[in-house]
This record gives structure tokens, C-alpha cells and sequence, in this order.
């Protein structure tokens, strides 16, 4: 229902922020490591769960966490609350590795997380793994790792995952041997373009 909301952070929590978006304070879940970080002027990405007593509403620092979330969703009992716990102890890289190395350890360390539930979390998204979370990023050139540097700077403040997508778009516009300078430019182009 709600792709992302924007707004003003007017309370932390733990596991929770009050974003103030238009006049309206929106309560979300997030992580733990999103939660510490936010501040100001902030995006997240939400996903919004209806039950029988309550609307939970979900926020997430990139669009690859909420999609995490979302396929955990789909594995058989698992719940919102377990697959919340595993997006907030591990980001959708590590989990990603953890899947494709069948490590039920990694998996086993998220408090709720049993030997089956692991097993069967395993079963169930490795073969849909490309949908529920991405594959590895590609390693960056030099130029590329300046780029990524600058983007996340406390200067300019874009995640890591905003800016490589900006760079996955800049390496199919811009020539091998483009100057740096020019990347970060057409890279914030593209970034205030969203």
C-alpha cells in the first residue's frame, strides 16, 4: 500500500521511529541498526501488515531489506515477528551468503530461530533466492569505489544502497575512462532524479 514515506523523525526507539510526514505521525517498526542511524529528514521503505487486531506498518533503509522481509513473509509459520528478527540481525547480503551456503548456523543465531525453522527457510527460498534478495554486488573499480565514497559521505548522506545503484546506471551511461568528477556529478543527477 505504501512504497516509501518521507518525513521528519520525531521520536527513536529501540526498534521503532515516529516519522512526521505531512501533519501525521507514522509509528514504525524498523531495525535496531536503521533506528540508530536515522535522524533529520529521512526515507524508508515500508510495508504495511494487516491482522485481525492491529495494522503494523514496517520500515526498512533500503528496498532490498523490505523485499527480504516480504519474501520471509511467504515461508510457511514463520511470522512477521521471526522474520523481522532476521532482517534486523542480518543484512540482505549476509543473509543471502548464509542461504547459498546452506549455513543453518548463521541462521540459528537469530533469537526463535530453531534448527527447523532454519531448515525450513533454507527449503523454501533457496530456489527463489534472486526474487527475495540480490545477488552479490559487483566489485567496483577504483574510480568506482571514489564514487561510492563521496556519494556516502557525511557531506553529501546517500546510503550505500542508493549509491550503487547510481552507479550500476552510471556504468552503462559513462565511458571505462569518464573522470571522477563527472561520475559524482551525473551520479547525483541520478540520485535527485528519485
Amino acid at each position: 500500500m505504501f512504497e516509501f514515506l518521507e518525513g521528519e523523525v520525531v521520536a527513536v526507539g529501540e526498534e521503532t521511529v515516529v516519522l512526521q510526514v505531512g501533519g501525521v505521525g507514522f509509528r514504525l517498526q524498523v531495525p535496531g541498526r536503521t533506528a540508530t542511524r536515522l535522524s533529520g529528514f529521512v526515507k524508508l521503505y515500508t510495508h504495511l501488515l494487516v491482522s485481525e487486531d492491529e495494522l503494523s506498518l514496517y520500515g526498512f533503509a533500503t528496498p532490498e531489506e523490505r523485499d527480504m522481509f516480504v519474501g520471509l513473509l511467504s515461508v510457511p509459520q514463520l511470522g512477521p515477528r521471526l522474520a523481522f528478527r532476521l532482517v534486523a540481525a542480518m543484512p540482505p547480503e549476509e543473509f543471502a551468503a548464509a542461504i547459498r551456503r546452506g549455513d543453518l548456523s548463521a541462521l540459528e543465531q537469530v533469537k526463535g530461530i530453531g534448527r527447523r525453522t532454519a531448515q525450513r527457510i533454507m527449503v523454501e527460498l533457496s530456489e527463489r533466492l534472486a526474487k527475495v534478495v540480490p545477488a552479490a554486488p559487483t566489485p567496483l573499480s577504483e574510480k568506482e569505489t571514489v564514487v561510492l565514497r563521496a556519494l556516502t559521505s557525511k557531506a553529501l548522506g546517500f546510503s550505500e544502497a542508493e549509491a550503487r545503484k547510481a552507479l550500476e546506471a552510471i556504468r552503462r551511461e559513462c565511458a571505462p575512462d569518464a573522470p571522477v568528477e563527472e561520475m559524482i556529478k551525473r551520479a547525483l543527477q541520478i540520485l535527485s532524479a528519485r
